[in-house]
């Protein structure tokens, strides 16, 4: 039974092989409130939960994805540089092949193309001919709509 067991084991096993605080010695089991027994914890893992803290703040702040992953996801941008819209395909691909979620894929192209891409000025054609339907409508230098 675990209460025999408990009973039976020195006190170094029943705390983990750590050190009981000397604040935690002096106190009596049933005089401790939940104050007292939450500041002795606090004082005695301060350093711990402090260290964990930043870690996981770290963790957070550290958006790089891999380098290898980096790589590869440049080489398909750079071969795909005038119309870098992967396929669902191709991004399922590239999963597969840099270990990343599609939605960080997605997420990569998406910054891509708004911070590295600007369409040329023959893009920029096809794609107002494609959205005027039936009168394809073109933009001249200075932004005025020319009817086609």
């Amino acid at each position: 039974m675990f209460l025999d067991e408990a009973a039976g084991a020195s006190e170094d096993e029943q705390s983990c092989g750590e050190a009981e605080a000397p604040e935690a010695q002096s106190l009596g089991a049933s005089s401790r409130s939940d104050r007292e027994m939450k500041e002795i914890l606090r004082n005695k893992y301060s350093g711990c939960l402090s260290s964990l803290r930043r870690e996981f703040l770290k963790k957070r702040k550290n958006g790089k994805l891999p380098k290898d992953a980096r790589a590869a996801l440049l080489e398909w941008w750079n071969t795909h540089y005038r119309w870098p819209y992967p396929t669902e395909e191709e991004k399922l691909k590239l999963s597969e092949s840099t270990g990343l979620d599609q939605k960080q894929i997605n997420n990569w192209f998406i910054n891509q193309r708004k911070r590295h891409w600007k369409p040329s000025e023959d893009m920029r054609f096809a794609l107002m001919e494609g959205v005027g339907g039936s009168m394809p409508l073109y933009y001249d230098t200075v932004e005025r709509v020319i009817g086609g």
